[in-house]
């Protein structure tokens, strides 16, 4: 039979059939006062060891763990006996007002073991709430052995067994005991557990006083069981994100597995090498058209550059060809009955041809050339000094000159020229 007992005259009662005021809440048959599933006694108190949950192997120290299943069921215990199992959310309550109630004595608190030999910890339980799937839950934060030996490949330890005071009639947790459960493995309902004995011993329960029970939540997530350091630290869940987002895999964070991660990765790897070649070729191109090495010339400027040197006539081989051709004539770097025939040369290959009359030319005239100062010189010399003084004067060209060589430079520069002239 339950009974309740009322928290302002202490009367005794049976609820059934008295009218619920809302959820759980009777009034008191004597003074009428608010009476909730709080305020109700309790029967004998049995220890619970014959049941055991799976954990999952995480690597988290703190770890959501299954302490009493969801549902009405009778366990069989280790002396032969039975055991009625039906937790609701006022399991929780009292477990995590017991606990709540340890917490601010200090001392001593409860704690988890391994295979129920109740001697070192393998955790400690931070908080106890109800889950409407699983039953009654426990935040549990693992010592560093025990995450070893729970998240190995394979785990040592793969299930969870609770040690807890049952109320023999209502099949409901009475609070604690100091020892909590244990890690084990077998995790099928009705094993044998072998706790010490001492474990079970009436000072080892802690139980809240019913009123202290009614003021706690059962919800999972009412308290954040982090301290200030651990909350500074970015979760693996906000890493996964964040690559998510960088990497632009269109999933939640939670459906996201590692081999995408590792596609997504490589990917990101072959795209950063290939901008890295695309990078590499960027100084050559400015240098070229007459930049400095360190100089970062505006988009426009670069198209503007680009379209000016593609701006020029469909014969240009062939007018530079024939203007090196009648320089080379007049100033008696060939024969005039070369001259013909060193047009058509330079029309087909004018910077190698060039290279070459450049090798036919003494050094002597070469120097009168640049050092003399003629009164009335040919008309297709005007021209050749024209591009010398582009050579010697622009930045563009002398940078040309640097890079590919003053032959090269100075052809560039006889195409200026002639392009500045069509333009007249």
């Amino acid at each position: 039979m339950i009974k309740f007992k009322c928290p302002k005259c202490s009367h005794e009662f049976d609820p059934t059939g008295i009218p619920e005021k809302s959820a759980g809440v009777v009034a008191c048959p004597e003074c009428q006062a608010d009476v909730t599933q709080a305020q109700q006694l309790t029967g004998k108190a049995v220890a619970l060891t014959g049941i055991s949950t799976q954990i999952a192997p995480a690597a988290s120290a703190d770890l959501w763990i299954v302490y009493i299943p969801k549902g009405d069921r009778t366990v069989e215990q280790k002396d032969g006996g039975k055991l009625r199992v039906n937790p609701t959310e006022l399991s929780a309550k009292r477990m995590e007002a017991a606990r709540q109630l340890l917490a601010k004595k200090g001392g001593n608190q409860p704690y988890t073991d391994f295979n129920h030999d109740d001697r070192e910890a393998s955790g400690r339980p931070l908080r106890f709430a109800f889950d409407g799937n699983l039953g009654v839950i426990g935040l549990t934060r693992r010592t560093p052995r025990a995450v070893e030996l729970t998240a190995g490949d394979p785990p040592e330890f793969q299930a969870f067994s609770p040690h807890v005071p049952i109320d023999s009639d209502t099949g409901e947790a009475l609070g604690l005991y100091m020892n909590c459960g244990g890690f084990v493995n077998r995790p099928l309902f009705g094993d044998s557990t072998s706790l010490s004995a001492a474990a079970h011993l009436q000072h080892e329960l802690v139980a809240a006083d019913p009123n202290d029970v009614a003021l706690v939540s059962a919800a999972p997530d009412i308290v954040e069981h982090t301290n200030a350091a651990e909350k500074e630290k970015p979760t693996m869940k906000e890493l996964i994100a964040k690559l998510c987002a960088a990497w632009k895999i269109a999933k939640p964070v939670d459906q996201v597995t590692e081999a995408e991660l590792i596609t997504a990765f490589d990917q990101s790897t072959q795209e950063t090498a290939a901008l890295t070649g695309k990078v590499a070729l960027v100084e050559p191109v400015i240098t070229a058209l007459g930049y400095a090495k360190d100089a970062t010339p505006k988009a426009e400027e670069l198209t503007g550059k680009i379209t000016e040197l593609n701006q020029r006539p469909a014969n240009v081989d062939e007018l530079i060809g024939r203007e090196i051709a009648d320089f080379a004539a007049a100033t008696g770097i060939i024969a005039p009955a070369e001259e013909a025939d060193w047009r058509d040369k330079l029309k087909k290959d004018r910077v190698n041809r060039t290279k070459e009359l450049v090798g036919k030319t003494p050094s002597v005239l070469i120097g009168k050339l640049i050092t003399e100062q003629r009164t009335t010189p040919p008309a297709a010399d005007d021209t050749f000094k024209e591009a010398q003084e582009l050579v010697a004067k622009d930045p563009a060209f002398k940078a040309i000159a640097e890079k590919q060589g003053a032959d090269i430079a100075l052809g560039r520069a006889v195409e200026a020229v002639l392009v500045k002239k069509q333009k007249m």
